[in-house]
């Protein structure tokens, strides 16, 4: 058995210092958002939402390239990919991001940062181009977490792939979780004792760990929640490694070295 940390990630607002998704809204006049759609967001959720900006991307002649362009410019967080790269290569750590993002956008920006093979896995929903309009999927169905999106649940996902890795004779531990949304709340819960959970600061996944350490309900569910991982509150990925720096053995720490991409 291989025993390795394990680094799981969320995308927006923790990679990239913008959401990619109202990045591609702002593409078009809100005003074009017609109410119909809204409901749709209401009744179906945020992934059906941004198919239907999709659609009216497509029908507003925004091509693949513009959109594609735009995500790309978006900049990481500051020392964020200095700090995955040396958590790949002088921490032994692997990398996973969960996010409810989607897949043509993660792995767009990755390969432009040159991060892509930084990263062991992406979870996401699936999209891709098909006809010059973006096309994309739900992850999963799940009715089981109520403090989850229906479409992602980043807490079983991230369960189920340690589970999954483990079959394969690797056992990760600790697990070092990094987020600032109310969805990065649900995996944080189910951190233990030697793990790790990173959240932004003056972000949402913070207020609701304050709520939880203070024995007060989540208003979303009205359960109370116990954190069992320690907690880190952070404003850059350079807040993050100089904490690695001091956790974890030295033998995997090297000279710093800076990036000037991350700025």
């Amino acid at each position: 058995m291989t025993n390795k940390p394990l680094g799981v990630f969320d995308f927006d607002h923790t990679i990239l210092n913008e959401n990619s998704d109202t990045v591609a809204i702002d593409l078009i006049n809100r005003r074009d958002i017609p109410l119909t759609l809204k409901e749709v967001y209401r009744n179906d959720g945020w992934t059906s939402y941004m198919q239907g900006i999709f659609d009216i991307l497509r029908s507003k002649g925004i091509t693949q390239q513009t959109l594609t362009e735009r995500i790309n410019e978006i900049p990481p967080v500051a020392g964020i990919c200095t700090l995955i790269r040396e958590l790949q290569e002088n921490f032994n750590f692997d990398v996973i991001i969960i996010s409810d993002s989607n897949s043509y956008f993660i792995n767009s920006w990755l390969e432009t940062q040159r991060l892509a093979n930084y990263i062991r896995k992406v979870f996401t929903n699936p999209a891709e181009f098909r006809n010059g309009k973006l096309i994309i999927s739900k992850y999963h169905l799940q009715t089981t977490c109520k403090l989850s999106a229906k479409n992602l649940c980043k807490g079983q996902i991230m369960e189920n792939f340690i589970a999954s890795q483990k079959e394969e004779g690797i056992n990760y531990g600790p697990v070092v979780y990094i987020g600032d949304g109310s969805n990065d709340f649900c995996p944080i819960v189910r951190l233990s004792e030697e793990d790790i959970g990173c959240v932004r600061k003056f972000h949402k996944c913070q207020d609701l760990i304050k709520t939880a350490k203070e024995g007060k309900p989540i208003e979303k569910t009205g359960e109370t929640y116990k954190i069992r991982a320690r907690i880190l509150e952070w404003t850059t990925g350079y807040d993050i490694l100089d904490f690695i720096r001091k956790e974890f053995p030295a033998e995997y720490s090297s000279e710093f070295i800076d990036d000037s991409t991350d700025e």
